[in-house]
C-alpha cells in the first residue's frame, strides 16, 4: 500500500500541484467574495442608520419647537435666556432639561452621521448653529457655568457645547 502511495506521488505530482492550485484560486474567490459581501453590508447599514438619525433629529427637533407652543413653557424659556438666576426652582429644571435637549438633539446631526447630502463641515456647522442659538445667552451661559466641571451630559455633547461658548 505504501509503494502505491509512493507511486501515486511520483508519477502524478503534477496533478496534485494542480489540484492544490485549484484549491488555492477556490479560496482566494471565496475570501473576495466574503469581503465584497461584508462590505455591502456595511453600506447598507449605514445608510439605514444616517436615514434613521435624521428622522430621529427631526422628530426630536420638531418636539423641542412644539414645546413653544405651550404658552408657559415659552415664557419660560424666553424668562431663562435672559438669566437663569432669575427663574425659580421649578422654572429653572425646565430651562435646565430645555437647554440639554437642544444640545443632545443637535448632537444627533454630528455625532450620528452627517448623512448623504452633508459633509462633517456641514453638519459640526448646524450642530453649533442649534447650540448656539438656544445656549449663547445670559441664561444658557449661567447655567454652563453651573454645570460645565460635571455636565449630565455625554463626552461628546459637552464638547459641543463648550466649543461653542468657549471660544
Amino acid at each position: 500500500n505504501s509503494n502505491i502511495v509512493l507511486y501515486v506521488l511520483a508519477n502524478h505530482w503534477e496533478l496534485i500541484m494542480t489540484l492544490s492550485e485549484i484549491f488555492e484560486a477556490l479560496t482566494a474567490v471565496g475570501l473576495f467574495i466574503s469581503v465584497a459581501l461584508v462590505y455591502t453590508e456595511l453600506r447598507r447599514n449605514g445608510a439605514t442608520t444616517r436615514i434613521h438619525n435624521s428622522m430621529l433629529f427631526t422628530e426630536r427637533h420638531f418636539n423641542l419647537r412644539n414645546l413653544t407652543l405651550n404658552k408657559e413653557m415659552a415664557d419660560i424659556i424666553v424668562r431663562g435666556r435672559l438669566g437663569f438666576e432669575e427663574l425659580s426652582e421649578p422654572e429653572q429644571l425646565i430651562f435646565a432639561s430645555y437647554l440639554l435637549n437642544t444640545a443632545q438633539t443637535a448632537s444627533i446631526i454630528s455625532y450620528g452621521g452627517a448623512g448623504r447630502g452633508a459633509n462633517s463641515k456641514i453638519a459640526l456647522h448646524q450642530t453649533s448653529n442649534i447650540i448656539r442659538g438656544e445656549w449663547d445667552n445670559q441664561g444658557g451661559r449661567e447655567y454652563w457655568d453651573k454645570i460645565k466641571n460635571d455636565p449630565p451630559v455625554v463626552p461628546q455633547v459637552r464638547d459641543m457645547i463648550k466649543r461653542v461658548l468657549e471660544q
